[in-house]
């Protein structure tokens, strides 16, 4: 239990900001320097009286007798004391040399000197310790201040700053090695465990940055791959066509006909290259589209997936099923949702036989539309790879579908906050469905 308490209360003084840490550290730092000071003053105050007691034991008395007296003569470094009695009779003499000797003691009791104590002479040993002793006297309290607020500010530093000041320093030079994927385990709320939490945040910030980044680089990779791929085709029948022009023209061994048949040729493929650059353009603008959301009533956006589903299946059976309220308000951009159902409803009516499922449900904060046909399906590497730009299955033999389609959808569901998913449904159709954040 006390090991509990003292665990919270350190914890407590960790988590004090910056400034009320470094007042509470000094104020324990202060009073333990100042108790220290005390408690060695007197250690040494006692030692130095002992040294003291230890001479008065072998101090010499010179009583003087009642109603007698006594001189001092001084001659420079040393003092002549007589005493005598009543009689003015000399008792004795003895002689105090100042420069070696302790103070002489006169006691008067009650109105004359009763007696003269001389105490002996310090060794050098002694007089050497009762100085140092002295001299520590007067140091002994800046030095153990000075001491006290010195170790205040190393543990301060140590417990405050040393942690996160490393954390910092690693992860800045994580951040300057490109290594993002990493977290600053600092627990405290005070100055330091705020900075070490925005420089968290900072770093999260660069790693969803950096992963769009290299999501983007790879996509534009493998979109340009997939275009240069495509356009060979094309640019290969233009190059055999005008070639055979060039070299039979001249000669007149082609017929007006077989001209304007070669021309129709290159005609449709030079359309076939302007449909493939317009496409490039409108994705490179899809990735950088905003998307503004408003509160829509389900029953309106119900009206307008029903008002593009009819002249798009016009030849071909489907069925709509929902279970969303006519009164349910969803904040979605109603364009974009409708241009995401329309591409769903135009790739499933390219495979299906004779028959699409479209269903409309809500699933917590996204709109599911859901798409299904009762074609082919999708092969397995279909699934993983039919929202890739430009990708055609290979039992797609269209030279006018260019396979964007699905990579539209995938791109808008993202940008409307959601995703999309591919999968066979249990006949073994096809079947896509489009997540769209709602809220």
């Amino acid at each position: 239990m006390e090991k509990v308490k003292q665990k919270n209360v350190m914890y407590y003084i960790d988590n004090m900001n910056i400034k009320f840490s470094f007042i509470f550290y000094a104020l324990i730092f202060l009073i333990a320097g100042i108790t220290i000071s005390i408690i060695s003053i007197t250690f040494v105050d006692d030692f130095r009286m002992n040294l003291n007691y230890k001479y008065e034991d072998m101090t010499a008395r010179y009583n003087i007798p009642e109603n007698g007296s006594f001189t001092a003569e001084y001659n420079q470094d040393q003092t002549e004391y007589t005493i005598y009695n009543a009689n003015r009779k000399k008792v004795c003499n003895f002689v105090v040399d100042y420069k070696k000797e302790r103070p002489v003691q006169e006691y008067i009791y009650p109105n004359h000197v009763s007696y003269i104590e001389v105490s002996p002479n310090f060794t050098k040993h002694d007089r050497i310790i009762d100085s140092a002793l002295g001299v520590i006297n007067i140091v002994i309290i800046p030095i153990v201040l000075s001491i006290s607020m010195m170790l205040c500010v190393t543990i301060f530093i140590r417990r405050k700053l040393a942690r996160p000041i490393k954390l910092l320093t690693n992860a800045y030079k994580k951040i300057e090695n490109n290594e993002l994927d990493f977290t600053l385990p600092y627990p405290y709320k005070d100055e330091m465990g705020r900075l070490c939490l925005a420089f968290e945040k900072m770093k999260n910030c660069l790693y969803q940055n950096n992963k769009k980044m290299i999501r983007q680089f790879t996509e534009q990779r493998r979109l340009n791959a997939a275009f240069s791929h495509d356009l060979r085709t094309p640019l290969t029948l233009l190059k055999g066509h005008t070639t055979m022009l060039l070299s039979f023209i001249p000669k007149g061994l082609v017929s007006q006909q077989e001209v304007l048949d070669e021309l129709s040729i290159i005609y449709n493929n030079v359309k076939r290259l302007e449909n493939y650059v317009n496409s490039m353009t409108n994705l490179y603008r899809l990735e950088d589209i905003e998307i503004e959301k408003e509160n829509i009533n389900f029953d309106l956006l119900l009206d307008t997936l029903s008002n593009t589903t009819k002249p798009l299946c016009s030849d071909i059976k489907y069925t709509i099923k929902t279970n969303c309220s006519r009164k349910q308000i969803l904040f979605i951009n109603l364009e974009i949702v409708n241009r995401i159902y329309e591409n769903l409803i135009s790739n499933s009516i390219r495979y299906a036989n004779s028959m699409i499922d479209i269903d409309i449900s809500k699933k917590n904060e996204y709109l599911l539309i859901t798409v299904s046909d009762d074609g082919c399906g999708f092969k397995s590497t279909d699934i993983e790879r039919a929202t890739l730009p430009f990708y055609k299955s290979s039992q797609d033999t269209s030279i006018e579908h260019l396979g964007l389609g699905l990579n539209i959808c995938k791109i808008l569901c993202e940008r409307h906050g959601g995703t999309i998913m591919i999968s066979n449904n249990q006949n073994g159709g096809a079947c896509v469905t489009a997540c769209i954040k709602i809220v």
